[in-house]
């Protein structure tokens, strides 16, 4: 034990022989590190940011509607009473509800709205006003007049792109036309199913996005002018929920899918409702591991070049430490610790530098208007400050990786400095 201490002692003391070259490769090889943990970290923050921002402008954490409505998207298409009052009655259980943040009844459908200056085709969402401030985005986006009353039972809100294209404003009157939906289960009793039915509006708010496709073709009226328009009284097509964790979507999911079980509806966490999006994170993740592993390469490349450098140099004093006594076992050990050494001290300028920096991203964060001072990209239009979300186990994983990777490849110039041979290595050229 004593002589292995003796070692690593003697392998500290050879590595400060120079120690400007020391301190630069530390130096080099800590800022591999810094780039890994702030890229990870702003990352991290992106997703959370963009999960949140999505989830509230579409269908919630999860979302409960009837099956096959995800691949057709037919407005024929409602929740049964039954799912909807088990459903909520499941949210409200004591397990569940301080999981819950807010949930929101939906009737979706598509028309057309008129104006006197022009028409288009819109995405219809009738709402429930109260339900939907807990849950949706939209409410805070509004840029002129303002959102529903919570009793408000007529009315309608659009995006700035359409409102540019009807030229419309505040107060303007719109024709809404639809075609009527014929429920299920009310029979054929008062069937109006097919029949295209209309209703004057007045613009009460318009919002923005900043998602070009949903600001031109999305609007929102009340719940009960949507259910008269349809011919749907009391029916939705949607329930979505938002959790106060993104990462108990799948818990819930699976319990309402059991609580649910036998009903024609389809339980969904937000990867399943929006597989665009969990395909987007999912490249992007991809791409950051890709990232991550070029960074490791260039730290165990460093580690390499400096170690082996230092070996072949020092090729005369191995020999004289051969023919003193020293072991070709002990030599290696020698400059392992050395590469240890080094590697230990590039991970703490590493996590100096990374941390510092990270910790400033995670206060006053990223603004990407810095890199896109004309537009932003429809991902990133929600908030275009990102803040970095650096987890413990991202920090221990990454520093964990690095150390691994620079001391696998540091066995191969203490192995190297291992094979001096006697008496070659005392020749002086």
């Amino acid at each position: 034990m004593l002589g292995v201490l003796m070692l690593v002692k003697i392998g500290w003391r050879n590595l400060w022989r120079k120690p400007h070259g020391t301190l630069l490769t530390a130096l080099a090889l800590g800022l591999g590190l810094m780039f890994v943990l702030i890229s990870l970290g702003l990352l991290d923050g992106s997703h959370e940011q963009m999960v949140a921002n999505r989830v509230r402008l579409g269908t919630g954490h999860v979302v409960i509607q009837p099956r096959g409505y995800n691949d057709s998207g037919s407005q024929e298409l409602l929740l049964p009473f039954r799912a909807v009052s088990a459903t909520e009655e499941f949210l409200r259980t004591e397990a569940i509800t301080p999981l819950v943040r807010g949930t929101s009844v939906r009737l979706l459908a598509s028309g057309l709205l008129t104006s006197a200056a022009n028409a288009d085709d819109v995405q219809i969402m009738g709402v429930d006003p109260k339900s939907e401030r807990s849950l949706s985005l939209l409410p805070q986006r509004i840029v002129a007049g303002s959102y529903f009353d919570d009793n408000q039972r007529t009315g309608v809100v659009i995006g700035t792109e359409l409102a540019r294209k009807l030229a419309l404003k505040i107060g303007s009157k719109v024709v809404l036309m639809t075609q009527a939906v014929q429920s299920p289960d009310r029979g054929a009793t008062g069937a109006v199913g097919g029949v295209m039915k209309s209703t004057l509006l007045r613009v009460n708010g318009i919002f923005r996005t900043g998602v070009q496709p949903f600001d031109a073709h999305v609007i929102q009226v009340p719940l009960p002018e949507a259910q008269s328009l349809l011919g749907a009284p009391e029916r939705v097509t949607q329930l979505a929920v938002l959790l106060k964790w993104e990462g108990e979507a799948m818990v819930v999911a699976v319990g309402l899918r059991k609580v649910l079980t036998g009903a024609s509806v389809e339980v969904l966490p937000w990867r399943e409702a929006m597989p665009a999006l969990a395909q987007i994170f999912l490249l992007e993740e991809n791409f950051n591991f890709l990232m991550y592993g070029v960074v490791l390469a260039m730290v165990g490349l460093g580690i390499l070049n400096t170690i082996l450098m230092r070996v072949i140099q020092r090729r005369f004093e191995f020999g004289l430490c051969l023919a003193l006594g020293l072991r070709p076992a002990q030599l290696a050990l020698m400059v392992f610790g050395e590469s240890l050494a080094l590697t230990t001290i590039s991970l703490a300028f590493g996590l100096v530098l990374g941390l510092s920096v990270e910790h400033y991203f995670a206060t006053a964060g990223l603004d990407l208007r810095w890199f896109f001072p004309s537009s932003l990209p429809s991902a990133l239009v929600f908030d275009p400050i990102i803040y970095s979300r650096l987890s413990l186990t991202r920090i221990f994983s990454s520093v964990g990786m690095v150390f691994l990777t620079a001391t696998v490849i540091s066995l191969y110039p203490a192995l190297k400095a291992a094979r001096t041979k006697l008496p070659g290595a005392l020749k002086v050229f």
